[in-house]
């Protein structure tokens, strides 16, 4: 049909290659002019690892970042998108997913959740007012109201997804400490053996490719299942 429904790609780490916290995709807003040139965005990213008998000491283990079982228990709606309207953090420690929606009728854009009321949805706005969304590096938080704005957690930062962050606010490999996320509530590390296959939402998981230690190439093939 003319349209982007999937990308793939092979992806080679050498000996000593890694890469940051960041995540596959991105609300369109946050991209600044680019970002509503495409008619289609990542869903599902997913990997299958070629690389026969890799060990735990040769490294490159993807990192992944989820949220706890606690939170997942308790998460009532889905979470990524929700409307055409990308996640772009958390309250509540994890719950609940806080979207952004810039197709407001003021022209301007707000940040809600979505709350359950028997089989219906209702979009409870967390933000203080309509705003515009300022170009990166991106602090959602100024616009939260006071009561919700302790227990947000933003998805995408400048220090924890610094590639994504405008240049020169901070390096991709800054610190050890913020490349290695071990300050994460929940980390789950995946061996890049041969043959195991990975899938996980682009919107809402943050992870990375801890560095290669061992004397072989590192080598995936990598995929997008894209939404319109």
């Amino acid at each position: 049909e003319g349209t982007l429904k999937h990308e793939m790609t092979y992806n080679w780490y050498e000996p000593g290659a890694k890469l940051g916290r960041h995540l596959d995709e991105h609300h369109e807003e946050t991209k600044g002019p680019s970002g509503w040139t495409m008619p289609t965005r990542r869903s599902v990213t997913w990997l299958v690892y070629l690389n026969e008998g890799w060990t735990k000491e040769e490294g490159g283990a993807l990192r992944c970042m989820p949220r706890s079982d606690d939170s997942i228990e308790k998460n009532m709606v889905q979470v990524g998108c929700h409307e055409g309207n990308l996640q772009v953090g958390w309250v509540n420690d994890g719950v609940d997913p806080v979207f952004l929606d810039v197709f407001r009728d003021s022209g301007g854009a707000a940040l809600y959740q979505v709350k359950k009321n028997n089989d219906s949805e209702e979009r409870e706005i967390l933000s203080v007012r309509d705003f515009e969304v300022p170009p990166q590096p991106i602090d959602f938080s100024k616009f939260m109201k006071e009561e919700v704005r302790d227990s947000f957690a933003q998805i995408s930062t400048s220090r924890l997804d610094p590639r994504f962050a405008s240049a020169g606010t901070a390096s991709t490999n800054s610190n050890h400490h913020d490349f290695d996320c071990s300050d994460e509530p929940t980390i789950l590390d995946v061996t890049p053996v041969a043959g195991t296959l990975v899938l996980f939402d682009s919107v809402s998981l943050p992870h990375l490719v801890r560095e290669v230690t061992g004397k072989r190439q590192r080598i995936a093939a990598t995929g997008w299942f894209h939404e319109d």
